[in-house]
C-alpha cells in the first residue's frame, strides 16, 4: 500500500487491532512503531490529512519527500480511546547525521548551504548517529488545544533518548517556534535562516539539544510533561519501559512534578 494513501476502512481496522491489544483505560494510548509496523502506516496517513489541511501538501508530494526515508523512520501515534481514532503522529529520522533530510534540504535553494558547513555548525560530523531529524508532527484539527503536541514530543524525546540520540534537527515551521521555545525553556537553536518551505510561508532549519547527562533543567522539564500526561495516557509496551526510565532520571521526583510546563501549539510541524 503506498505510503500516505491509507482508506478509512483500513484505517478503522487498524485503529481498532492496536487499542484491542493495549492496556489501560485512558483516555488517549501512545504508541511506538519502527518503519515496518502496521501503526507507521496509520501515522503517516495522520501526517498525510493535516499536513493537507494545514500547508496544502498532496499525498503525492509528501511521497516525493519522504517515500526514500520510510526505512529509516520511528513513529510516535497517539490514539483517542472514546472516539477510536487515530489523532496524532511524530515521526523521526533516524539515520547517520550526513543522511538526515534538513541537512540535504539546506544544500538545496532556498538555503543553498552546503552539508559539510551545517553538520560542522552543529557540531556533527557524516556519520554520527547521536542526531535524528524530526520530520512531521500532526494533530487533527479536532484534538488541537488537547495538549497532543506536547505530548507527542514527550514521547518522541523519551525514545530518542533511550537510542542514545542527544539532538534532533528540523526545518520548523515559525509559527510553532515560540512553543517549542517555551516546552524546552528555549533548547531550540536555528542552523540558518527563516524561507518558505514546503507549503509553509516560513520555516526555520534549527537543532534541538537534548541530552539529559549535560542539561538536567532541561531534563527536569520534559518531565513535568510526562508527569502531567500521566493521568490521562496509556503508553504501548515498547514504549512503556522507556517512558519510566526516563521519568527516574536526574533530580528527585519531588522536583519532577513542578505544574507549569508550557504547551506547544498544536499543528503541523514540517521538516
Amino acid at each position: 500500500m503506498p505510503a500516505f494513501a491509507l482508506g478509512a476502512g483500513e484505517s478503522q481496522r487498524l485503529v481498532d487491532a492496536l487499542l484491542d491489544g493495549a492496556d489501560g483505560s485512558a483516555p488517549f494510548s501512545v504508541h511506538l512503531a519502527g518503519p515496518d509496523d502496521d501503526a507507521a502506516l496509520l501515522s503517516l496517513q495522520v501526517a498525510a490529512d493535516v499536513f493537507l489541511d494545514s500547508f496544502g501538501n498532496t499525498a503525492s508530494l509528501l511521497r516525493d519527500e519522504y517515500a526514500p526515508l520510510l526505512p529509516s523512520m520511528t513513529h510516535l501515534l497517539v490514539l483517542d480511546r472514546s472516539r477510536r481514532t487515530a489523532v496524532g503522529s511524530l515521526i523521526l529520522q533516524e539515520a547517520p547525521a550526513g543522511e538526515l533530510k534538513t541537512f540535504a534540504d539546506l544544500a538545496r535553494p532556498p538555503w543553498s548551504l552546503p552539508a559539510d558547513g551545517a553538520l560542522t555548525a552543529v557540531d556533527l560530523v557524516p556519520g554520527a548517529r547521536t542526531a535524528a531529524d524530526l520530520l512531521l508532527l500532526a494533530v487533527s484539527p479536532t484534538h488541537r488545544n488537547r495538549g497532543l503536541a506536547p505530548l507527542l514530543m514527550y514521547a518522541g524525546w523519551v525514545a530518542s533518548v533511550q537510542h542514545g540520540i542527544d539532538r534532533w534537527t528540523a526545518i520548523l515551521d515559525d509559527s510553532l517556534l515560540r512553543g517549542l521555545h517555551g516546552l524546552t525553556g528555549g533548547a531550540v537553536r536555528p542552523i540558518a535562516s527563516s524561507h518558505p518551505y514546503l507549503g509553509s510561508p516560513a520555516s526555520t532549519p534549527v537543532t534541538v539539544r537534548m541530552n539529559p547527562a549535560l542539561d538536567l533543567p532541561l531534563l527536569g522539564r520534559m518531565q513535568r510533561v510526562g508527569a502531567i500526561a500521566a493521568s490521562r495516557v496509556s503508553f504501548c509496551p515498547r514504549l512503556a519501559p522507556a517512558v519510566e526510565t526516563f521519568q527516574a532520571l536526574g533530580p528527585p521526583s519531588s522536583a519532577r512534578l513542578r505544574p507549569g510546563t508550557p504547551r506547544v501549539r498544536e499543528a503541523a510541524l514540517s521538516g
